[in-house]
C-alpha cells in the first residue's frame, strides 16, 4: 500500500519493497501469478481508510474540509443536519492511535 512505501514526502522504505518483491518472487517460484494493485480504500486513514498516506490525504482535505464545496454546505447546512450526512468524523467518538487515526476496530 502507499502509505506503507511512503511514510514522509519524498522518502520511501525500500525495506517494504522488498519484501514485497521477495513475496511476488516465492509466489512467481510456486506459479502463482501476482497482480499488484496500488488501490486505497475509503482513501485514507485520517477518514477510516486505507491507502493514501494522512499527509497527502491533509493537503487535499485541509484543516476545514467541505462536504461539496464551502458555498454549498453553508446553503444547505439545514438539510445535511435533517439528513444526517456530511457530519464530522469526530462526533463519532471514535478512538484514535498515536498519529490521530482512528482505530480500525472503531472503523468497522
Amino acid at each position: 500500500m502507499w502509505e506503507g512505501v511512503e511514510r514522509e514526502a519524498g522518502v520511501y522504505d525500500m525495506a517494504y519493497l522488498d519484501k514485497i518483491e521477495d513475496l511476488i518472487n516465492k509466489m512467481g517460484e510456486a506459479g502463482i501469478y501476482t497482480l499488484v494493485d496500488a488501490h486505497q480504500d475509503v482513501f485514507a486513514r485520517t477518514m477510516c481508510g486505507e491507502g493514501i498516506p494522512d499527509f497527502y490525504a491533509m493537503e487535499v482535505i485541509g484543516e476545514h474540509p467541505s462536504c461539496i464545496n464551502p458555498i454549498a454546505d453553508k446553503l444547505l447546512k439545514r438539510f445535511y443536519e435533517k439528513e444526517g450526512i456530511c457530519a464530522d468524523m469526530n462526533d463519532l467518538n471514535y478512538r484514535v492511535d498515536e498519529n490521530g487515526d482512528f482505530l480500525i476496530e472503531d472503523c468497522l
